[in-house]
């Protein structure tokens, strides 16, 4: 069965166990490490199989300033657009996995989304043969980035919301279309940072980016109505420019999953949600 975004079991590691009394003790086999509690699937509706994707948070996790829902809602909103997705919690998961978190956080984000999707895989929660895509905010845009230059299996492309371009490496080749959708008044991840990081980087034609005036870090969180001062920067919803984001990630992904039909095994490009 699929697990579902609203109801997830902890799973913990084994402890050792003893034999009955007048019995010779053992000690039970330790499992490996498993991060799957922090791993979030929910499913389209309909039959599958479906085209998949995996949402990557920003640097505080799937809690922004107290909205412990924007990233399960980004997952409902592909689900009705007919993608099963998985939300990613990798600053939990990398410390179970025994992953290095320090440092530019792309490499180890990328690590975790291949714990995840082999957990999705042993799992069900995704169907892997399917055409997927990656989507991340702010600092989970560096695990963009990491996976957009060494993709995973059936991964079509990706989407960076004002993502975290410092420390890519200088030979940067995306291999996969990536969708970047950038504030221009961000101060946090900024224009400028971007600017400079798609100067050096290649193809161009892999990118396609769209710049929103006026447009804050976190411009797409609706929660973030008031202004919040963080790290130097400012985070504000702006609704023209997150309506407009949206309408871009829709077509592309649409554009993307048009272009790869009938390139995978599976046999359901895309459902109606």
């Amino acid at each position: 069965m699929k697990r579902t975004i609203a109801g997830l079991g902890a799973i913990g590691l084994l402890g050792a166990s003893a034999q009955a009394a007048g019995q010779q003790q053992e000690e039970a086999p330790v499992p490996e490490a498993s991060a799957d509690a922090h791993y979030y699937p929910s499913s389209a509706e309909g039959d599958g199989p479906h085209p998949w994707i995996v949402v990557l948070p920003g640097g505080g996790g799937i809690e922004v300033f107290g909205d412990t829902e924007f990233y399960f809602d980004v997952a409902r909103q592909w689900n009705a657009q007919g993608l099963d997705a998985m939300v990613v919690h990798y600053q939990a998961a990398a410390p179970v996995l025994g992953i290095d978190s320090a440092g530019i956080p792309g490499p180890m984000e990328a690590e975790v989304v291949r714990d995840a999707l082999a957990s999705a895989e042993r799992e069900g929660w995704l169907d892997l043969q399917c055409p997927g895509f990656v989507i991340g905010f702010s600092a989970g845009g560096s695990g963009v980035l990491s996976l957009v230059n060494d993709p995973v299996p059936n991964l079509v492309g990706a989407i960076g919301y004002y993502p975290l371009v410092l420390g890519q490496p200088e030979d940067f080749e995306a291999k996969v279309p990536m969708l970047v959708l950038q504030g221009e008044s961000d101060d946090l991840t900024t224009a400028e940072a971007l600017d400079a990081f798609l100067a050096s980087a290649g193809p161009q034609d892999n990118f396609i980016v769209h710049r929103y005036a006026d447009a804050e870090h976190g411009f797409d969180i609706p929660s973030l109505a008031e202004p919040v001062e963080y790290n130097g920067g400012v985070f504000l919803y702006q609704q023209e420019a997150a309506e407009a984001a949206g309408r871009e990630a829709d077509a592309f992904v649409a554009r993307i999953l048009a272009e790869n039909a009938g390139s995978t095994a599976c046999s359901t490009p895309r459902g109606e949600g």
